[in-house]
């Protein structure tokens, strides 16, 4: 079976799209380990705290993405 050069390249697509996604989602929470752990400390610039740094960077507050993250882990110890 022979396939056409666009069905190729939108399968490499798909799957490239969902690694970076998957990804992507590593390094926040990552980031978000490394804020938490550190949230009242000033940044290296000393204008912001790592808790303020991660807002900026993930448009998201640190509470509330730690919220979110439990959330999904009990949704997902329910199942």
């Amino acid at each position: 079976m022979r396939y056409s050069y666009r069905e190729v390249m939108n399968e490499i697509m798909s799957n490239w799209e969902e690694k970076f996604d998957r990804d992507q989602a590593n390094r926040r929470l990552h980031f978000a380990r490394f804020c938490w752990v550190h949230r009242n400390d000033m940044t290296p610039t000393k204008r912001v705290t790592w808790g303020e740094r991660f807002e900026q960077m993930e448009g998201i507050s640190l509470d509330d993405y730690a919220k979110e993250r439990i959330q999904e882990r009990n949704q997902k110890d329910k199942q």
